[in-house]
């Protein structure tokens, strides 16, 4: 690595949940039995970008190979994140969370927000 590298550590985890009866409690899932950790050390090489708060739904790039999205502000609306150009929303961030994760270079990280809410990203290749 260069003396310009940057590096980015993250770590994911979650606690899948099932609820036994519809209005029950929710409980650890019995499939899984655990909580779901992973952690991983990437070094960005050529390009990282640290943006404002954005507030209205578009593209966040192409070609990146890490992407991290908080939703600092989530007024009447919501945040959701797409990794195909907006075609499927399969994240949805509530005030305060943040999705991080190494994508696939083909990846078109997109968010979408309705209502009143704002994010801030960055982004790595």
């Amino acid at each position: 690595m260069s003396a310009g590298d940057k590096r980015v550590l993250y770590k994911n985890h979650c606690v899948p949940q099932e609820q036994v009866s519809s209005g029950g409690r929710y409980y650890l899932d019995s499939d899984c039995g655990r909580k779901l950790t992973g952690s991983n050390l990437y070094s960005l090489e050529s390009n990282t970008t640290a943006t404002g708060t954005v507030t209205s739904s578009g593209a966040i790039g192409t070609t990146l190979d890490f992407i991290a999205v908080t939703a600092t502000s989530i007024g009447s609306g919501t945040v959701m994140i797409s990794l195909d150009n907006g075609t499927t929303s399969i994240i949805e961030l509530k005030e305060g969370e943040c999705f991080a994760s190494k994508i696939a270079s083909g990846a078109q990280p997109y968010v979408t927000i309705s209502g009143t809410a704002s994010v801030d990203y960055m982004s790595g290749t």
